[in-house]
């Protein structure tokens, strides 16, 4: 990240805060009793800082796109902020639509893939993969089909990984972050500027996270996913973008078998990363 990216980083990131800040109170005291659900703790928790978080990282591209217009910083990549938008709001609105629905006996890729209707969980899959193509498109042009794959294939994967990950009070958003800092520093600036929103409004709604005030739901975990993975998808070469689709396939696959929360559990570090800042 450049100096002169810093600013219009900033602008975006406290825009998108400032809009999930106030959004936070009135969601987190009139939630509906169909999204609380009992976390790890047992706790009877609300799924809703996916809302605040969303708006914010939309607001944040809106603004950060009417700054770009007037002239303050005219090396923003408007299709970059486009293909961000749309990314989150594809995965915000299938995240809703499962949220509503409530918990459903089918888990995984193999259990919605071979349940014999239409779950929340394939609804997120269709809206990862075709707005990652669309997103993949809108950055890259129709020329590089195989990039265009990529990204799709980067942003539904990085999106069903964060939703697998949501499982403890901040463990999503933290592993968001891990993602999305290094990104930040040393990838893509038009990525950067764009995903500024979600930066801030994802710092914004972890405090009540880790207090086990509210939860993400599959509304907040799913566009940090997927936003993580088009930062991928944009900031890395193809040899590194296939190890990244690698690793995520990878990951992706062996949560069918194996419990990340036991892992975590099991792992002295990773469990002291995973419980800091708790209650």
């Amino acid at each position: 990240m450049t100096s002169g990216t810093v600013p219009v980083v900033l602008f975006g990131a406290v825009v998108g805060a400032a809009t999930a800040a106030l959004l936070l109170p009135t969601r987190l005291a009139r939630a509906p009793e169909r999204l609380v659900r009992t976390n790890v703790s047992g706790r009877r928790v609300p799924a809703v800082l996916g809302g605040p978080l969303t708006a914010g990282a939309v607001v944040g591209v809106l603004a950060v796109g009417a700054a770009s217009a007037i002239g303050w910083d005219e090396a923003v990549a408007d299709r970059v902020l486009l293909a961000t938008a749309i990314v989150v709001a594809a995965l915000g609105a299938a995240g809703r639509l499962d949220d509503l629905r409530g918990d459903e006996p089918a888990r995984g890729f193999r259990g919605h893939l071979s349940a014999r209707r239409l779950t929340g969980g394939i609804v997120k899959i269709v809206a990862g993969g075709a707005s990652g193509l669309v997103a993949g498109a809108i950055v890259a042009g129709t020329e590089d089909v195989a990039l265009v794959i990529e990204t799709g294939l980067l942003v539904a994967l990085g999106a069903n990984l964060l939703n697998l990950l949501d499982r403890a009070p901040g463990r999503a958003q933290k592993v968001w972050l891990l993602l999305a800092l290094p990104l930040l520093v040393g990838g893509a600036r038009e990525w950067g500027i764009a995903a500024a929103g979600l930066l801030g409004a994802s710092l914004a709604c972890l405090p009540a996270d880790l207090s086990e005030r509210g939860m993400l739901g599959d509304t907040g975990a799913n566009p940090l996913g997927a936003v993580a993975g088009l930062g991928l998808a944009l900031s890395l070469e193809r040899p590194g973008r296939l190890v990244a689709l690698g690793v995520l396939l990878l990951l992706n696959a062996a949560s069918e078998r194996v419990s990340f929360s036991s892992i975590i559990e099991n792992t002295p570090f990773l469990r002291s990363v995973d419980r800091m800042g708790r209650k």
